[in-house]
């Protein structure tokens, strides 16, 4: 008698036991349902219509199932490739020279030669983590301006006729590459700084006992102990230079032509410009299948980085 009252209680128990444990999953329910809704639902109709031709310019969108072939178009279209090509140089450059300057002001800002204005400097350096995208994009498309921009009112100082920014490959190119690396730079900064101070002093003093100089610490202690968030900055930083579209919008709009069009950008325009919106979801999802070979090889990296 009392070996079946336990086993009633233990199965009530478990009974109990399984109801709380559905309970979180009905609070979860809801988020769950949005993320459904405005993610999930918005990615799979995207796919489906990749496969069909779909223009929002033509009656009933001119739907048609065209299998394969807006994916195959890709590859024709040299427009794209360009733009493809233009993306990843613009990313090599901007994350390289954002990575060198980074380092240089966190080096400078770990230092104690700036005194005590140092946490002031500090709090400047970062102003620009500050502002979106689209702020930074109007506020350096008014200080580029051919007429009366300061940029070029501060190269005749020095002799140099003003430049039209946006009238060629080379300088519209420029304009996006240099507002990115004042937008980007202070949080690469601050990634580095943050790890500069985790350094025990006492290897760095070791290390000017044994004669060591300022550039054998950097490269010896410095940089080694500096690669986890190093592969951090890259990997953050690599992914926002391939999906960078509100610089190029406000600053060029692609031009001059498509000359400093992203893929991103390029992407939008064959959507709203052109409404061929089939086309502009083949080009989403082979240039998604991109950015996740990418994203994996570097996850990889770090977790490598990470076990050492």
């Amino acid at each position: 008698m009392q070996l079946d009252n336990t086993l009633k209680k233990i199965s009530s128990d478990k009974a109990i036991k399984k109801k709380k444990d559905v309970t979180p999953y009905l609070f979860l329910f809801p988020s769950l349902l949005v993320l459904v809704s405005v993610v999930v639902t918005p990615i799979l109709f995207s796919f489906g219509i990749s496969f069909f031709q779909f223009n929002l310019n033509m009656p009933g969108f001119g739907l048609k199932f065209v299998g394969l072939e807006n994916y195959l178009y890709i590859f024709q279209d040299q427009q794209m490739i360009s733009s493809i090509l233009w993306t990843f140089e613009f990313t090599i450059l901007a994350v390289s020279i954002e990575l060198v300057l980074g380092m240089i002001f966190a080096q400078m800002l770990n230092s104690k030669l700036l005194g005590k204005p140092r946490d002031f400097i500090r709090g400047v350096f970062l102003v620009p983590i500050m502002f979106s995208g689209v702020v930074t994009g109007w506020m350096w498309r008014l200080m580029f301006d051919s007429a009366y921009g300061p940029v070029n009112h501060f190269l005749s100082l020095w002799g140099i006729e003003k430049i039209p920014w946006g009238a060629n490959l080379l300088t519209a190119r420029s304009m996006i590459l240099i507002t990115d690396i004042w937008l980007a730079t202070p949080f690469v900064m601050l990634i580095l700084l943050a790890g500069l101070q985790n350094i025990p002093n006492e290897m760095l003093e070791a290390a000017s006992i044994d004669g060591a100089s300022n550039w054998q610490k950097f490269i010896r202690i410095v940089l080694p102990l500096l690669k986890f968030p190093i592969m951090v900055v890259v990997v953050i930083r690599t992914m926002d230079g391939l999906r960078i579209f509100d610089l190029v919008r406000v600053l060029t709009r692609g031009g001059p032509g498509i000359s400093s069009s992203t893929i991103m950008y390029y992407i939008y325009q064959f959507a709203f410009s052109y409404f061929q919106i089939g086309r502009a979801a083949a080009m989403s999802f082979s240039f998604m299948i991109i950015i996740f070979l990418i994203t994996y090889l570097y996850i990889r990296l770090l977790r490598r980085e990470a076990a050492y």
